[in-house]
Parts: C-alpha cells; structure tokens; sequence
C-alpha cells in the first residue's frame, strides 16, 4: 500500500510538471510582445525570400561582397558618360532623391550640366562634381559596413574645399538604417559642417526613401536602353536580398535579450520540441481519425524518413497496379500524392501511369499537379485542415466507388 502511494505521488507529480510546462508555453505564445515580434521576424523572412533568378550579379557571388563592385556600379550608373544611354537622367534623378529626403540636400540639378563621376578621387568612393560650377556631391559607401577610417569625411571635405568646391551633399550610403559616421577625433567646428551636408540613404529598408525604392527603380522606370533596364532591375533585386538580410539583426538582438530573462530560453526550447513533435501529431491524427475504415486501401500506417513524415494509405491492388496514397506533413502544409507502387520510378509512360488514368476515371485530375510520377494537392495548415479531413472521405468514397464500377 505504502508502494502504491507513493507511485501514485509520484504521477501526480510528473503530472504537475508537465501541466507547468504547458502553461508556461501557453503564457509564452499568448504573450502580446512575443506575438508582435514572430510577426516581425515573419514579415521580415518574406523581405529575405528575394529569388534573384537568372541574376549576374549572383553569377559573380565573389564580387559583389567588395565594397568596390558596389561602387563601381554606382558610379557607371550615374555618370552621364556612361554607355547606359540614358544621359544624365539617372544623376538628375539621384539628385532630385537627395533632395527629396527628411533632411535633404539644397541642390540645383541645373548645377551639374556637364558633371563628372570619378572614382577613389582622393580616395572618395564616389564623387560627382562639375568643373564649372564647381558644385560637388561626396559618396561614402558602407553597402557592406566597412568600418570608417579616422576623421574620413572631413579629410575629403578639406580636399574639396582646397581645390575651390562647394560641397552640396555628402552621402553616406549604408546597408544597415543604423550605422552613423565615426565621428571619433572631430572637431566640434567638422561636426557641425558635415552634419549640416550628410545624408544617410539605405540601401533597403522597405521604405520608400530608401537607395532602392527612391532611386533605383525610378532609373529603371525611364530607362529606354534593355541592357540597363536588365543591369537596374537585377542590382536592385540583389540590394533588395542584402537589405532584407540586415534588416533581421534588430529582431534576433530583440530576441536575444528576450532569452536571457528568467526562463525564457528553457520555455522556448520546450515550444521548438512540441512543434517539432507536431509534425508527427498531425499524421497520427490522420491515421487515428481513418485507421477503423481504410477502405479501399487495406493498410494504413506512418512513414518516417529522409523524405519527411506521413501518414500512408497502402495496398489496393488494381489490376496490375498498386495505388497507394501519401500524405506527407510539413510544418505549414499537408501534401496528398496519389501514386502506383509498380509504376513510380519505372520511366514509362507518363500516359499511363495507372495514377493518372484513376484520377481520369474519377474524373478529379484537374485537381492535382504532377509531381514526378506523382500527382500532388497542397493543403495549407492550420486553415485548410478540415477541407483536407473532406477530401480523404470524398477521395476514398469516390475511388471505391470507380473500382467497383471497373
């Protein structure tokens, strides 16, 4: 009796401890700040999912990580010179960028009729200037964060003013909205000047005076040239994939400091386990839910492999085929395959595949995609989860129904 009480105890205790966990999950998941940043770090994965395609600039990955590739571009792009054919249009519309930003530039485009675009000009990365009137634009690019050397943009501002320019604007271009000049060792008479002429222009931050938005693809929007329509829109997709990359930091730096509080770490894990563990759920739900009336299939079970998990209608036999049906669970959806065992990987004739002619014969194969020699229909999880319960009943009435016809 003793034993028992004491097993009992014991349950009860193993019991409270996994109801706490539960709880503390459920707080941690219905936690109205935790909520915000998932969806933060979600919109900010999407920005990330940039497919550049058929893209030159990722062709030539080991370039375009220099911060010379970048400004190379740049300054092809904005000189007037330049074999883009689009004359000064896009130095015009840079300029008219700058102007346009919270705390922009006093520019006249009008000064920069016959402007010059150099590069590394007393080791500026990008300078446009105009010998007549003797107006110029500074162009510090840290596309990808090179850290500033000391007291780098006074020096080229004293530069310029000791060969008789004017300073209009000094840009200082920045992948990350955050970075600021290292104003390390300036005087306070530099720090006024430059602060008075600095722009800061991010690459990309989805916004709309941003490098990307508010200049790149307005180039593009009046380029008559292909080859530089293609050049604007395939660098402006790669500023767009660096961007959204920069733009997650904040959010981790955010959620780093969340783990380090109280349990917050241990609570997380705990929550990453049950989601990893409810791939799995889902598929025994499935089986759970079909496993007394597999009909027309004779097995029902759960497969675990390379290929993922899912929950298998196997073995009906029909005349020389074996259909069988999987239906693999991912974490965001559920992907019903219809297939035969004895034709997959065969390499006959699509034509006839005993999959395909039986989705004929029920008359539903507009409703599925080939995959392979499979043909596949996506439900996405968690709101199409009910219609995909539907469609197994629906499936398996209806293929029982044409093989008793057959």
């Amino acid at each position: 009796m003793i034993t028992l009480n004491k097993e009992l105890s014991l349950l009860r205790t193993v019991r409270n401890l996994f109801e706490d966990e539960v709880q503390r999950v459920t707080t941690f998941i219905e936690d109205k700040g935790n909520v915000a940043l998932a969806k933060a770090y979600d919109a900010c994965l999407q920005k990330r999912q940039v497919n550049l395609g058929f893209n030159l600039f990722a062709i030539i990955s080991d370039l375009y990580y220099r911060e010379t590739f970048h400004s190379d571009i740049l300054k092809a792009l904005l000189d007037p010179k330049s074999p883009h054919g689009a004359g000064d249009k896009y130095l015009r519309l840079f300029l008219a960028f700058l102007k346009s930003k919270e705390n922009g530039a006093t520019i006249d485009p009008n000064a920069y009729p016959d402007a010059e675009v150099t590069r590394e000009e007393g080791r500026v990365d990008v300078l446009v200037k105009d010998e007549d009137s003797k107006k110029a634009v500074i162009i510090e690019n840290k596309i990808k964060d090179a850290i500033d050397q000391p007291k780098q943009l006074p020096r080229y501002l004293y530069r310029l003013k000791s060969l008789g320019f004017s300073c209009d604007a000094i840009v200082y271009l920045r992948l990350n909205r955050e970075q600021q000049p290292d104003m390390t060792g300036w005087t306070p008479e530099e720090i006024a000047e430059i602060k008075s002429k600095l722009i800061c222009v991010t690459a990309y931050n989805d916004a709309e005076d941003d490098l990307l938005n508010g200049w790149i693809q307005k180039c593009e929007n009046v380029s008559r040239n292909p080859d530089a329509e293609s050049i604007l829109r395939q660098y402006g997709a790669l500023i767009k994939k660096l961007g959204g990359n920069v733009m997650n930091k904040p959010i981790m730096k955010k959620f780093y400091s969340m783990m380090l509080e109280g349990e917050n770490l241990k609570t997380a894990q705990s929550l990453k386990a049950m989601l990893d563990e409810l791939v799995l759920y889902r598929a025994e739900r499935i089986l759970d839910h079909f496993k007394h009336e597999p009909r027309p299939f004779q097995t029902p079970w759960i497969y675990k492999g390379k290929e993922g998990t899912a929950a298998v209608f196997d073995e009906l036999l029909w005349h020389k085929s074996d259909l069988a049906v999987d239906i693999y669970v991912e974490p965001e959806c559920y992907r019903f395959q219809v297939f035969d065992r004895n034709f997959e990987g065969k390499g006959k004739n699509p034509a006839k595949n005993p999959a395909k002619v039986m989705l004929q014969k029920m008359t539903c194969l507009d409703e599925y995609k080939p995959a392979s020699d499979r043909f596949e229909r996506v439900f996405r999880f968690p709101s199409e989860e009910e219609k995909l319960f539907e469609h197994i009943r629906a499936f398996k009435k209806r293929l029982g129904q044409v093989i008793e016809a057959d």
